[in-house]
């Protein structure tokens, strides 16, 4: 599905979907426009580019799935480079015609009902163009049916038939001259057509009434034509039209191969171009073959005579006629239509391609013009366009336009950067950046290509420089915050007080809040944001404080869409940092509420996907009814352009399946295998790494390592991890290391590990993220079996810890947590004697896995009450709990682990025989 944004952009970049679905125009009529004036903080480097190919997509898809076959015809496509048009198509046919379920485990889908009919002129195209690359990936991608036609010049026996054919001749009369035309016109049709017509105009073939034939002199037409004139030819033809219309055609050329009737209509009223109106003589031009009309647009019938009519036009003159149209559209009185406009400085601008202008107050002018046009262009979603138009009024500046022309010059390189930052220039910005903050006069001048450079760092995953320049910009805000943040102050922030505060916080007294309309607030609220979204990554412990503080600045000057980013942010640090699970649920509720009332919301939703749907609705609500929500996150994230937030919701689904076992091993493999491929298409390499880390784990429980791509070991993550102090990515190592040791039942080394690893990062214990429940989980049944074996107190005190705490989030979530906390207090039981208790523990928690969906934790319940059985002498019932755990252990397709536990089977097995036997004796 699109947005209203979507659909907007749709309509502005296919104008007759608005004529074809009018109630579309109703709907996108006043639709947010995603690239309106000052500082976006949600927006990333690039986005606007990635979201255009999403619409692209979307479109393409949901035609292939209509059920009716659809015809895209793209010509010239010689000329393509310069726009990402094939690069898009190649794009859709390779990774959509088929598609794996870009987002859910599922089944290949094939589109069918789109062809796509292309041309181009091979002689004006090489090897090496872009063009030939992507018909070479599509080709090589085996995904859709690739035929290439060349169309070649007609042979010398065509151009006979046709010439027979066409004066209803035998072959044998008309052999000279169909050798003469083809001589003429090396067998190019249109140069045929054309050379037939002008021999008939110039009386040298003619119809005898006599002899009810054509006749023709083939000596006369030899002599008159030379061999190469084909634009000599043209020229000719042209020489005889009357000067009206000739001044009429070099006009229009000027305008392009193409012109709106409107268009003509608004130079013919003012009558400063042409002293007479130009639409009377249209007519005679498509009489005489020249031009043609399809409803309201007059187009020459081929390229070659529009450009044989516009080089007809003497340089000089050109440059002053271009000139002359577009200052003449500027002047009317419908110059405040769209496309009127940026015609009008498209015809100024190659004035100024083609010449110099002088005049410092035109040059000016002019450039101002620009502005108005990139604007247009931009929110169109035109940006390569928009780009050549801010490009040209810059070059329209005068050499000290810092100091004469201050505002034009801001306005000029901050759209620079804008639309730089829109495509993902990350080459440009950094010159384009420069000069604004060297040479803007006040910190209120700079702050837009401030925030410009903060996202260019993130881009760049230089997180840690991203955070330090917002926290610069905030400290000039009147906003201060430590660099470094500890736990007690963490704790402070997350005072009792705190809490109260953000309890008492309801949806109705945030709607009551009026608009805030500080203007340095407002700033500080978007750079919060920022520094919020560069924080969870490099430095968590800032969120309670960054959270808290834009809570504050919602309720005292007003709410804004970066108070629901406050919101839900708050709501994940009261999670991760304190026991007020029901507070963080109440906040995540809230913050989802108004997330679904916003004109914003695939905005919102893609910032605040992580927040929201993996921690805070997954609190209270059944995981496996939270998973479908993934998919919904990654087209809101794609339609918005942030390929980054959506290839870490479709990581997060399958990482999300593989945690539960919502799926097998061998097919989150296979998922996983996708989302790498996909990570590396665009470059995500936080998902990249993430995804090697769950790959590496389904590998060894299922002793099915990938072969389709190269992964890197755990040891080689951990340096690069190490090297890029990326806290994230050595949590989820640490994370997938101790869950493996733990299946395997290496108890001392899930100890070790975790107290190392706790030594090391103290704060990663405090956070409460969704890994730490199954970091709970396999600890407190480590800790516990390790009180029992050891029968050391330290031990017994963290599994009690892990019991409480699992309890407490039981009280919030039968569904997710009820087996876990059930298993906890039965290894309890079981440490403290009470046998009748832990055995009635372990098989509600048994009976609650299976019932709740957990299969490889009903595997788990199984395996441990098995042990408890066999460690009490119930050799009965010990068997018939392994053997169901082996069983589930096979259907999540955890192999390796499998053979472990019959390892253990063998060696009960013969106890278990010899009991039979005593039975039956």
């Amino acid at each position: 599905t699109l947005d209203d944004g979507g659909l907007g952009q749709l309509c502005d970049l296919v104008p007759n979907f608005a004529v074809a679905f009018p109630l579309l125009s109703l709907r996108v009529r006043n639709a947010d426009n995603p690239f309106r004036d000052g500082i976006s903080s949600m927006e990333k480097v690039g986005s606007a580019a990635k979201r255009l190919r999403n619409l692209f997509h979307v479109l393409f898809e949901s035609l292939c799935l209509a059920g009716r076959p659809v015809l895209l015809a793209l010509d010239d496509l010689q000329w393509s480079s310069k726009s990402s048009v094939m690069e898009d198509v190649a794009d859709f046919v390779v990774n959509y015609v088929y598609d794996a379920s870009r987002v859910s485990p599922g089944s290949l889908l094939c589109r069918r009902g789109l062809l796509i009919a292309g041309t181009f002129r091979n002689n004006e195209v090489k090897e090496g163009d872009h063009l030939i690359k992507h018909i070479n990936s599509m080709k090589e991608s085996g995904r859709a049916n690739i035929t290439m036609l060349n169309i070649e010049k007609l042979s010398e026996f065509e151009v006979a038939k046709l010439v027979s054919e066409k004066l209803c001749l035998p072959l044998r009369y008309t052999q000279k001259l169909s050798n003469l035309v083809h001589g003429k016109t090396r067998g190019n049709p249109f140069f045929v057509i054309q050379f037939l017509r002008s021999i008939v105009q110039n009386n040298m073939m003619w119809f005898s009434v006599k002899y009810r034939r054509w006749m023709w002199d083939c000596d006369t037409v030899d002599v008159q034509m030379i061999s190469d004139g084909v634009a000599e030819l043209l020229t000719t033809t042209f020489n005889r039209l009357s000067p009206t219309l000739m001044l009429t055609l070099k006009i229009v050329s000027c305008l392009g191969s193409q012109v709106e009737e409107s268009t003509i209509d608004v130079l013919d009223s003012r009558n400063e171009v042409l002293s007479f109106d130009m639409k009377n003589e249209l007519p005679r031009a498509i009489k005489e073959g020249i031009m043609e009309k399809a409803g309201p647009v007059y187009q020459f019938t081929h390229d070659i005579v529009y450009q044989t009519i516009y080089d007809l036009i003497p340089s000089d003159n050109r440059n002053l006629l271009h000139k002359t149209i577009g200052k003449n559209l500027l002047k009317s009185v419908v110059a405040n239509n769209p496309t009127i406009l940026l015609l009008a400085v498209d015809q100024i601008n190659l004035f100024c391609k083609g010449g110099n202008p002088t005049d410092p107050e035109e040059c000016s002018f002019f450039a101002d013009s620009n502005v108005t046009a990139a604007k247009i262009a931009i929110s169109a979603s035109s940006l390569v366009q928009a780009r050549s138009y801010i490009d040209t009024g810059i070059q329209l500046l005068r050499e000290d336009h810092w100091q004469t022309q201050y505002s034009l010059s801001l306005d000029l390189f901050e759209m620079s950067a804008s639309v730089s930052c829109m495509l993902g220039d990350i080459d440009k910005m950094p010159n384009v950046l420069d000069e604004i903050l060297s040479n803007s006069k006040s910190f209120d001048d700079n702050l837009k290509a401030s925030s410009f450079v903060v996202k260019l760092l993130a881009s760049s995953s230089k997180f840690n420089e991203a955070r330090s320049n917002c926290l610069a910009i905030l400290s000039n805000l009147g906003e201060l915050f430590p660099e470094d943040v500890s736990l007690p102050v963490v704790l402070e922030q997350l005072s009792l007080t705190t809490r109260a505060t953000l309890r008492n916080i309801t949806r109705n007294q945030i709607k009551m809040l009026p608009p805030m309309t500080n203007r340095n607030k407002l700033n500080a609220m978007k750079f919060l944001n920022m520094l919020c979204m560069y924080s969870n990554i490099s430095k968590p412990m800032m969120l309670p404080l960054l959270s808290c503080r834009m809570v504050q600045l919602t309720m005292e000057y007003g709410f804004c869409d970066d108070s629901i980013v406050g919101l839900a942010t708050a709501g994940y640090s009261v999670f991760n940092y304190t026991d007020d699970i029901q507070l963080a649920s109440q906040m995540g509720k809230l913050s989802e509420s108004l997330i679904e009332e916003s004109p914003k919301k695939h905005v919102l939703r893609s910032r605040l996907c992580n927040e929201l749907v993996s921690l805070l609705k997954s609190i209270a609500e059944p995981i496996h009814s939270v998973l479908p929500l993934y998919p919904e996150l990654y087209n809101s994230a794609m339609q918005v352009g942030d390929v980054e937030n959506a290839m870490i919701c479709r990581w997060s689904y399958i990482a999300a399946s593989l945690w539960i076992g919502a799926t097998d091993l061998y097919s989150v493999s296979k998922h996983l295998v996708l989302c790498i491929k996909e990570a590396t298409k665009y470059q995500q390499d936080t998902v990249l790494k993430s995804a090697m880390v769950n790959l590496n784990a389904c590998a060894y429980l299922s002793g099915r390592p990938a072969t389709e791509i190269s992964v890197k070991s755990y040891d080689e993550l951990i340096d690069i991890g190490t090297k890029t102090n990326s806290a994230f990515l050595l949590g989820q190592i640490f994370m997938h290391r101790l869950a493996l040791h733990f299946w395997m039942r290496e108890y001392t080394e899930v100890a070790e590990l975790s107290e190392k690893h706790a030594e090391m990062n103290p704060s990663f214990s405090q956070q409460r993220r969704i890994l730490n429940i199954y970091r709970t989980l396999f600890e407190g049944i480590v800790y516990l079996t390790l009180a029992r074996d050891t029968k050391q107190t330290k031990w017994k005190v963290l599994g009690k810890k892990a019991v409480n705490w699992m309890s407490q989030l039981e009280s919030m979530s039968a569904w997710n947590y009820e087996n876990k906390s059930i298993l906890l207090q039965a290894e309890f039981h079981y440490l403290e004697g009470d046998l009748e208790s832990a055995e009635s523990a372990y098989q509600a928690s048994i009976k609650s896995a299976h019932v709740h969906k957990f299969i490889p934790e009903e595997a788990l319940a199984c395996e441990l009450y098995g042990v408890f059985c066999v460690e009490n002498q119930m050799i009965d019932k010990g068997h018939i709990q392994l053997h169901l755990a082996l069983e589930k252990y096979r259907l999540w397709g955890a192999t390796n682990k499998a053979n472990q536990l019959q390892l253990f089977i063998d060696l009960v097995e013969p106890r278990y025989l010899q009991k039979l036997k005593l039975l039956e004796d």
